[in-house]
């Protein structure tokens, strides 16, 4: 009996799954790690928030590193650290997912550096 519970319950669990969620390959700046994740996963129309997450190392804190992000809907804005995590998230305007890329501009102790991140899947496969 709890077999066949259990199974009807990893069917309907299975069943109400969304779909696969796309994030845009990590990049290097640097000695740096970047990893884009998006609020909500799937992106949509309107504001959506940005999560970049950067390690140096296995080291998450990275003081003094300054990053700033845009699209092409939106103006440069620092994207603000989330605590001492190697977070830094902000929230901008994306009028179109599928051509839409953000723009990311690093400053760190006098070096700086820019990486641009698809936000769709099929603009990595173009390029």
């Amino acid at each position: 009996m709890k077999l066949k519970l259990f199974v009807v319950l990893a069917c309907l669990l299975s069943a109400c799954s969304g779909p696969e969620v796309w994030t845009a390959p990590a990049q290097q700046w640097g000695k740096f790690n970047i990893h884009l994740e998006t609020r909500p996963e799937i992106m949509r129309q309107g504001m959506n928030e940005f999560l970049l997450f950067v390690n140096r190392e296995g080291q998450r804190h990275i003081p003094d590193l300054l990053i700033k992000i845009r699209t092409p809907s939106s103006d440069w804005r620092q994207a603000m650290p989330d605590g001492a995590l190697g977070i830094y998230r902000r929230a901008l305007l994306v009028n179109d997912m599928k051509h839409d890329q953000l723009y990311v501009r690093l400053s760190y102790h006098g070096k700086e550096g820019a990486l641009t991140f698809d936000l769709f899947p099929e603009n990595t496969a173009s390029q």
